[in-house]
This record gives structure tokens, C-alpha cells and sequence, in this order.
């Protein structure tokens, strides 16, 4: 008896011995094949570089030297874990200082005003909203669209104090709440621009919910993440991705399309998805003039003027350059996006009809249509030629609000400005 009882005994200790034998050579392979295919993406990477941003091409820029050494700039911006946590709206931009790209303190993008002459009166409070388009990515500090207005302004002798409050990827939402958190300070601009349309777009076709921040599933993910019992699972997971074997396994899969990179759209557990992409670029836009009206009830208590401005995008563009069809295919698209874009648009140009005459919106999606000259280096992003001629319609839009506005707020310069426009 006693005698079995050992011979068990040394079954099992050697049957352990085998299992931990076979696990570490296991774990041996497995760090040796991770070494293996992390040296393989090293050395990969070291004769041949990822390829550079393909914007750098674009038609639009006449110094391909400039364009190479903004683009490195707008890499370090947007893979440099420049993002930081804000109240209310999630995120800005960190703080830098570039040669192109400046960002304060207070992570907003510079905006380049000139002070007028000694004699000018006090300067016209303009706050500028929108996503990555009015923030100027494509553009340096002294070519975004609040830039150009300000000196656009200049030249017709108004002047601005411009401040860029575009952030990548706001909707329209956001950049509402971001003017109430400004009015509760009691920084109250005398103009308030609006140039919206992509994101509020994209949103929608991501999520299939009208009206909500750029991936909003994450936020529903990360809530209360820290009180919750899988941080640690998701932390491993995040982990097991990052290894070179996952990224190869990953690789290979989508290159013998059994895992194929179409988009789907992302269901949020809360809000409830509209299925009809007609009805749902319907409520995107009826979205979006609900903001408008938000923003003009609080335009009328706070006594600033707005302008509202639905922006334009490559879909609208009947006449491209070689390098604007070949960005179609190099940026974001996803089987069913441009036609959600035609849809939304082709949806806001009949609800907006029925405005008021004294809101300020303006459609100007159609600006670039008959235009053969190249504008956009991306779907929705454009260079100089694209932001001036947006800054000029916005200007323009702007000198005829002061002469028509017969009763201006009274502070900072925006009532002795009138006054002399009218002269």
C-alpha cells in the first residue's frame, strides 16, 4: 500500500515536472519568436521607413521642402500624446512651440493678429469654432482660417482680436458647450463663427446616433474605469496587442482577407442607433440647427452676433486635380461614407431652408464645386488657397453684419467699429 502510495506520488511529481518542462520551453519559443519578429519590424523599419504623410503631395502646396517639414510637425502633434483632458468638451492640445505650430497654454491654436496702427479703436472680440479644419491642420499658424480673417479684417480696416477655438474632430455640440463655458466666465466675444459639417457628419455615420463627440464608445468603455473589475483584463489585452506577434498575426490576416478592415459602425449600449442612414442623416442635421438656435438664444442674452457657416468637403468638388482623386483613396473612407455625406448635406440644404432670414447660416459647400484648381490635400482638408478663400466669404460676411446690425452690442471695440463702418 505503502509502496503505491509512492509510485503515485511519483507519477504526479513527474507529470508536473513534464508540465512545467513543456510550459517554459513554451514560454522560451514564444520570447525568442517575440524577438525574432520585433528584430524583423526593426530592421524593416530601419531600411525602410514608414511612408511618409501622403499630404505631403499635395497639388495644393507649391513647396513640396515646406510641406515635408510641416507635415513632421503635425506627426509629432498628433502621435506625440498631445492630447489632454478638458472639462465638459474632453480634450485640447497640449502647449508647444514649433516652427509651423504653436499651441498656448491654454491649448489653443496661435492665431496670428496683427494690431492695426496707433489710433485704431479697441479691438472686435471674434471667437472662431470648429474641428481639425478651422484649427488649420494642413496650414501653418499664419495660414489657418481664423489667420486669414484677421487679416482679411485688417484690410478693410476693421480691427480683430481673433481667437481659434477649433480642437480635431469637434461637432457642433461641443463647440456650443464650449461657448457657454466661456460666457460663464464672462468672456463674451462680439462675433461668434461657427464652420461645421464634417465631423458632425462622420459622428453619425460612426456611431449611428445624430449629435455625439468623435468616438463616443471609448468614453462609454473608460467611465468609471479605475472602479471596475476588468481594468486589469483590459490592461492585459492592451498589452497582448502591443506584442510584435499580434501586429504580425494581424498583418497577415488582413492581407489574406480573413480579417478584413471594413468599417462598421459602433453601437453604443445607451443611446439607441437609428438603422435608416436616411433618416438618420435627417437627424444629423436637424442636429446641427438646433445648435443654431442654442446659440442664438444665448447670442441674444449675452449681446454678441454669430455666424454659421456648413462646410465644404472633396465629395462637392465636380472638378479634381490627379492628386485630390488619388486622395480618395489615400485618406478615411469606408464603404457607404461618401454617400452618407451626399445624403447629410443633400439633408441640411432642405431643412435650413426653412430659417429664419435673420439667422446668419450659410451653406458654403458648394463654394469649391466649379473650381479646377487644387484645394484640398485630404476628404475635408485644404492649404492656403482653400482656407483664404473661406476666410474671404467669412470677412465678407462679417464687414456686411456691421453695417446691417443696427443695434451692436456695447462692449469691447464692436459698437465704435460699426459706427465708423457706416460713415
Amino acid at each position: 500500500m505503502k509502496r503505491d502510495g509512492l509510485t503515485l506520488l511519483g507519477r504526479l511529481v513527474k507529470f508536473a515536472r513534464d508540465v512545467w518542462m513543456v510550459l517554459g520551453i513554451a514560454v522560451v519559443m514564444f520570447v525568442a519568436l517575440e524577438a525574432v519578429v520585433s528584430l524583423g519590424f526593426y530592421v524593416r523599419g530601419f531600411w525602410h521607413p514608414p511612408a511618409a504623410n501622403f499630404r505631403i503631395k499635395a497639388d495644393t502646396y507649391s513647396d513640396t521642402e515646406w510641406a515635408s517639414k510641416y507635415y513632421k510637425e503635425i506627426e509629432e502633434v498628433e502621435k506625440g500624446r498631445t492630447l489632454r483632458w478638458q472639462p465638459y468638451v474632453y480634450w485640447r492640445r497640449t502647449p508647444r512651440r514649433g516652427q509651423y505650430i504653436n499651441i498656448g497654454s491654454d491649448g489653443l491654436r496661435k492665431t496670428i493678429n496683427v494690431p492695426m496702427s496707433g489710433g485704431a479703436s479697441p479691438p472686435i472680440k471674434v471667437f472662431m469654432f470648429g474641428g481639425s479644419t478651422m484649427w488649420g491642420l494642413g496650414s501653418g499658424d499664419d495660414s489657418t482660417i481664423p489667420s486669414i480673417f484677421a487679416e482679411e479684417a485688417k484690410n478693410k480696416g476693421i480691427n480683430c482680436e481673433v481667437v481659434n477655438f477649433g480642437q480635431y474632430a469637434y461637432v457642433s455640440t461641443q463647440e456650443v458647450i464650449e461657448l457657454t463655458l466661456q460666457l460663464q466666465k464672462g468672456n463674451i466675444p462680439d462675433i461668434a463663427i461657427f464652420y461645421d459639417g464634417v465631423n458632425d457628419t462622420f459622428s453619425g455615420f460612426q456611431l449611428s446616433v445624430p449629435g455625439l463627440p468623435h468616438d463616443e464608445i471609448r468614453r462609454e468603455k473608460e467611465f468609471c474605469l479605475l472602479e471596475r473589475k476588468e481594468l486589469q483584463t483590459l490592461a492585459v489585452q492592451s498589452a497582448i496587442r502591443q506584442l510584435s506577434t499580434m501586429r504580425l498575426l494581424h498583418g497577415v490576416l488582413q492581407k489574406s482577407g480573413l480579417r478584413p478592415d471594413n468599417f462598421q459602425p459602433v453601437p453604443l449600449e445607451y443611446e439607441k442607433a437609428v438603422a435608416d442612414k436616411g433618416a438618420l442623416a435627417h437627424a444629423v442635421a436637424e442636429t446641427y440647427l438646433n445648435n443654431i438656435k442654442l446659440v442664438q438664444t444665448l447670442s441674444r442674452s449675452y449681446g454678441f452676433t454669430s455666424l454659421f457657416y456648413w462646410q465644404p468637403v472633396i465629395y462637392s468638388k465636380q472638378h479634381l486635380t490627379e492628386y485630390e482623386r488619388q486622395s480618395l483613396e489615400l485618406d478615411v473612407h469606408y464603404p457607404g461614407m461618401k454617400e452618407f455625406y451626399q445624403d447629410t448635406y443633400a439633408a441640411l440644404r432642405q431643412s435650413s431652408a426653412g430659417l429664419n432670414r435673420n439667422v446668419a447660416f450659410h451653406d458654403i459647400s458648394s463654394i469649391f464645386s466649379d473650381i479646377r484648381e487644387p484645394i484640398f490635400v485630404d476628404f475635408n482638408h485644404m492649404g492656403d488657397k482653400g482656407n483664404r478663400a473661406i476666410a474671404q466669404r467669412m470677412a465678407e460676411d462679417f464687414v456686411h453684419l456691421l453695417k446691417v446690425n443696427t443695434k451692436p452690442p456695447m462692449h469691447s471695440g464692436l459698437a465704435e467699429q460699426m459706427a465708423n463702418s457706416e460713415k
